[in-house]
C-alpha cells in the first residue's frame, strides 16, 4: 500500500477546457435503507432529515455499505439509495428534471453533462461551502474545475478518471507482443490480432460513446492537440481533414473486421465479456477498471493497460470528472444532510475502506490497493496532460451526432467527407439556437 497524496498535478491544464462512460440496459434497483418515516424527530430530539440518492449501479456495490456506516453515525438522517446502469440514469435524470422531480442528490458526469442542471438552476450553488469546508487542501483542483460552471461549484467531486487501452496478458504473451509505443505499431498489432484470430478491439457502439473513446483518440493523431480542443469548444469547423481521415480510420478498423460482428448496436458490456473471455485483444477503458475485472471473478493481474500512442507531444490522455450534484429545490435540512454525506462518500476514511471498488478517487489523499494495480500508472499517464472526454466537451446534441455519424460511416450510409459534413451542420445549429 503506498500513500499517494498528490495525483494528476499536469493533468489541472483540463481545468482550461471551459467547454468540456460502460452502458448497459438493466433495470433500475432500488435499495431502500430502513426509514422510520412515522416520526419527525429522532429518540434524541434531533430532526429527521430522510434524503433520495441517484448513483450508478455497475461497480457501485460499495455505495449501499457507505450509506449505511453514515446512517448509523448520523441517527437523524436516512438514505434511500436508487441505482441506475449508465444510459438508464441519464435518462432517468432528463425525465426527472423536465417532471421536476430530481432527488435530493445525483451521480452525474462533469463537462456538459452535469452543466445541464447546473445552468438551469436544478443544482445547489456549493461555491461557499467549497471554501468553507477547505475543497481544496482535499480534492484534486481539476476535478474541482470540472464540477464548476460560470464560476460556481456545482457538485462535490467524486471521482477523477483516466482512460487507456487495457489487454489481456496470455493473448499478446501468445503473439509476443508488447505494449505499442507508436500509433504504426498500435495499428500492425491490430492486423497481427485479426490475422490469429482474435478481435483486435472490443466495442460496443450501442449508446455511442464506447466507439467515441477510439474516435476521440483517432481526432488527437490526426488533429493534434490543439486543433482537437478547438474542434471540441466549436472554435474550429469539423468539416476539416483530419475529421475526415478520422472516420475513415473508423470505416477502414470496420471493413478490415477489427471490430467486433455488429459492433454497432453492441452493448459495451458485451463487448467487455470478449476480453474476459480472451477473444477480443484491446479494450478502451479507465481506472475504474480494474474494479470491474475484480467483479466479473477475474485477476486484475492477468491484464495490462497501455497509454494509446496518439503520436502527439505531449501525448495526451483522455479523462473525465464525476461527482454528486444537490437538489437546489430541496429545504435546507435536506441540502445540509446531502452535503454531509457527499463529504463523508469522498473522505480519505471512507475511500480507503472501498479503494478496491470506489475506482479513481478526486479525494488527493488516499491509499492505493494491490487489488487495483493499473490505477496508479493511468493517474502517472496523464502526467504530459490530458484532454477531457468527447461527450462531457461537446453540447450534448453535438456530441449525438457524432454518435450518429461513427454509426453511419460504419454501417455505410455517410462517406467519411459525409459524417464530417454532418458534424460541421450540427455544430452550426447548435450555435445558431445560442444568439
Amino acid at each position: 500500500m503506498k500513500k499517494w497524496f498528490s495525483i494528476m498535478a499536469a493533468v489541472l491544464l483540463v481545468s482550461m477546457i471551459a467547454t468540456g462512460c460502460s452502458s448497459g440496459n438493466s433495470n433500475v434497483k432500488e435499495n431502500k435503507a430502513p426509514n422510520n418515516t412515522a416520526a419527525n424527530t429522532t429518540q434524541d430530539g434531533g430532526e429527521k432529515v430522510s434524503l433520495s440518492l441517484w448513483t450508478l449501479s455497475t461497480g457501485w456495490t460499495w455505495v449501499l455499505d457507505v450509506v449505511k456506516d453514515f446512517e448509523k453515525e448520523n441517527p437523524n438522517i436516512s438514505v434511500e439509495v436508487t441505482q441506475y446502469e449508465t444510459d438508464p440514469i441519464k435518462e432517468a435524470l432528463k425525465v426527472a428534471a423536465s417532471s421536476k422531480t430530481l432527488p435530493d442528490m445525483w451521480f452525474t458526469w462533469g463537462g456538459t453533462l452535469g452543466s445541464f442542471y447546473a445552468e438551469n438552476g436544478m443544482t445547489m450553488d456549493l461555491t461557499q461551502v467549497a471554501i468553507d469546508h477547505k475543497w481544496s487542501e482535499i480534492y484534486n483542483k481539476a476535478a474541482i474545475d470540472m464540477s464548476s460552471y460560470g464560476g460556481k461549484v456545482s457538485g462535490i467531486p467524486l471521482h477523477l478518471n483516466v482512460l487507456g487501452m487495457w489487454y489481456p496478458k496470455s493473448v499478446y504473451e501468445k503473439l509476443n507482443l508488447k505494449a505499442p509505443s507508436t500509433f504504426d505499431e498500435f495499428e500492425s498489432q491490430l492486423k497481427i490480432l485479426k490475422d490469429n484470430g482474435v478481435t483486435p478491439l472490443a466495442f460496443g457502439s450501442k449508446g455511442g460513446w464506447h466507439t467515441m473513446r477510439l474516435t476521440e483518440q483517432l481526432l488527437e493523431h490526426f488533429a493534434g492537440p490543439e486543433l482537437h480542443d478547438k474542434l471540441n469548444s466549436l472554435d474550429a469547423s469539423w468539416n476539416d481533414p483530419a475529421v475526415v481521415k478520422t472516420f475513415e480510420k473508423i470505416k477502414e478498423y470496420t471493413d478490415n473486421g477489427y471490430f467486433p460482428m455488429g459492433y454497432s448496436s453492441l452493448d459495451p458490456t458485451e463487448a467487455e465479456s470478449l476480453i474476459y473471455q480472451e477473444s477480443a485483444g484491446i479494450i478502451n477503458e479507465g481506472t475504474w477498471f480494474d474494479g470491474n475485472i475484480m467483479t466479473n471473478g477475474f485477476d486484475p493481474q492477468k491484464f495490462d493497460v497501455f497509454k494509446f500512442p496518439n503520436g502527439q507531444t505531449p501525448e495526451r490522455a483522455s479523462v473525465f470528472a464525476e461527482m454528486l450534484q444537490i437538489n437546489s429545490g430541496s429545504d435546507s435540512a435536506k441540502q445540509e444532510a446531502a452535503i454531509k454525506l457527499g463529504e463523508y462518500m469522498t473522505s480519505t476514511e471512507t475511500i480507503n475502506k472501498h479503494i478496491e471498488d470506489f475506482g479513481s478517487p478526486a479525494t488527493l489523499d488516499f491509499n492505493i490497493s494491490e487489488n487495483t494495480p493499473h490505477l496508479k500508472a493511468l493517474l502517472d499517464s496523464a502526467n504530459d496532460g490530458g484532454f477531457l472526454i468527447t461527450d462531457q466537451a461537446l453540447p450534448q446534441e453535438v456530441a449525438q451526432k457524432l454518435f450518429e455519424a461513427q454509426d453511419k460511416v460504419a454501417l455505410n450510409e455517410w462517406t467519411p467527407q459525409e459524417a464530417a459534413d454532418g458534424m460541421d451542420k450540427a455544430v452550426t445549429t447548435y450555435k445558431s439556437k445560442q444568439k
